[in-house]
């Protein structure tokens, strides 16, 4: 309704009576009637111009051109739709076309996946490659030149098999197997047999989720006289591979002595004693498994037994083989001596003598305990080696335990 003509032009006052009668005439706002003094709640076909609204009892629906929320609950959070007329505020998810995810780690490579949050690769130790293991991208020691996943045991445990590594991967597995003690006499004695070097490759498809690690103990220190040396343990992974431990060192007795024959990837050294055993590739190596010389079986007397041990020096006959303990005699006017056998993989003999001859050295196995000493002998050097032997008294040294090494190298 236009303002009257009346209110628009008035000079002077005008009467109550003709206010009255143009107020209660409905004034029309948009397309609905409005009545001064009356209350309105709804206005229809209206356009606002320059308009603040303060707040409203209730949100404006999407339909409505509104977002239909009240608050966006926190700070950062995305809006948008769960629905055609719905909206939601919150991280935007990836179905959205956002992440999942409120934060992007550093330095770390993004994966997709699916409609979940994103996942994270971290780099890894220094020299890692992002690498596919058939699943999924992983980061890894490079193939061909990484230093591989290495788990050492120097007891007794249990391995496990690396994860997100293809079965395909090699596996190198090395074993010591235990050193053999050396003997305790009055007077002369034999040295313990250092234990066996074994290897094996394998592929990693070839070993079980674990595997059973066994480390071979090193023989006993000798306390009392007249007492031999004891073996060294046996060095197991599993059913997968074993390597055997070297024998212990013979006591004086009727005036011969002998060292431990050293272990092998094939069978264990032999303690030593009089009977000669012709086992050099397996385990003892050399002339004889269980003395390094071939002895009065040849019905020679104690002078020519002598010449004999200083002629022989019963080495391994082949590359795995364990050295054979080196032997001696003494007839109460003269000693001989034989050298302790040495060995590339399997244990050096353990050595034999009155005056403190070495064991026989290894490449890769245990090195023989030396023979007697007057003093408490030395301990095998771990892993592997053999233990000195003693006399007048003093006790002969223990032999030193296996140990385990496996790599796996990625492929």
């Amino acid at each position: 309704m236009p303002v009257p003509n009346t209110f628009a032009n008035a000079t002077s006052a005008i009467p109550l009576s003709q206010l009255d009668n143009n107020f209660a005439t409905a004034i029309t706002i948009g397309n609905t009637a409005v009545q001064l003094g009356n209350t309105v709640t709804t206005l229809n076909n209206m356009t606002l111009a320059n308009v603040t609204i303060s707040s409203v009892s209730t949100p404006v629906t999407v339909a409505q051109g509104g977002t239909g929320l009240t608050t966006a609950t926190a700070a950062n959070n995305a809006i948008y739709s769960t629905g055609a007329t719905t909206l939601t505020a919150g991280t935007l998810p990836v179905a959205a076309g956002g992440t999942g995810a409120t934060t992007l780690t550093a330095e770390n490579v993004v994966l997709g996946n699916g409609t979940s949050a994103v996942k994270f690769v971290a780099p890894g130790s220094s020299g890692n490659v992002l690498t596919s293991n058939g699943t999924t991208w992983v980061s890894q020691a490079a193939g061909g030149g990484g230093t591989g996943n290495v788990q050492t045991f120097t007891s007794s445990g249990t391995w496990t098999k690396p994860s997100g590594l293809s079965a395909s991967s090699r596996v190198l597995i090395q074993a010591w197997g235990a050193g053999g003690s050396g003997s305790r006499s009055s007077g002369d004695g034999g040295g313990g047999g250092g234990g066996g070097y074994a290897e094996k490759w394998v592929l990693l498809s070839a070993m079980g989720a674990t595997e059973t690690i066994t480390i071979g103990s090193g023989g006993t220190a000798v306390t009392v006289n007249s007492t031999s040396g004891s073996q060294g343990g046996n060095t197991s992974v599993g059913s997968v591979m074993t390597a055997y431990g070297g024998g212990g060192g013979q006591a004086n007795s009727s005036g011969k002595y002998y060292g431990g024959g050293g272990g092998s990837a094939y069978a264990a050294g032999a303690t030593g004693n009089a009977a000669p055993v012709y086992s050099g590739r397996l385990g003892g190596g050399g002339w004889a498994a269980d003395g390094g010389y071939v002895n009065a079986t040849f019905m020679l007397k104690g002078s020519q037994v002598g010449q004999l041990l200083a002629r022989f020096q019963g080495d391994a006959t082949n590359i795995w083989g364990g050295g054979a303990g080196g032997g001696g005699y003494n007839d109460g006017c003269q000693s001989w001596n034989g050298g302790a056998g040495w060995a590339v993989y399997g244990g050096g003999g353990g050595g034999s003598s009155d005056n403190d001859n070495p064991g026989g050295t290894s490449l890769r196995g245990g090195n023989g305990g030396a023979g007697n000493t007057s003093a408490t002998a030395g301990a095998g050097t771990a892993p592997a080696g053999g233990g000195g032997s003693s006399r007048n008294g003093y006790n002969s040294g223990a032999g030193a335990r296996g140990e385990v090494i496996i790599t796996v190298f990625p492929m």
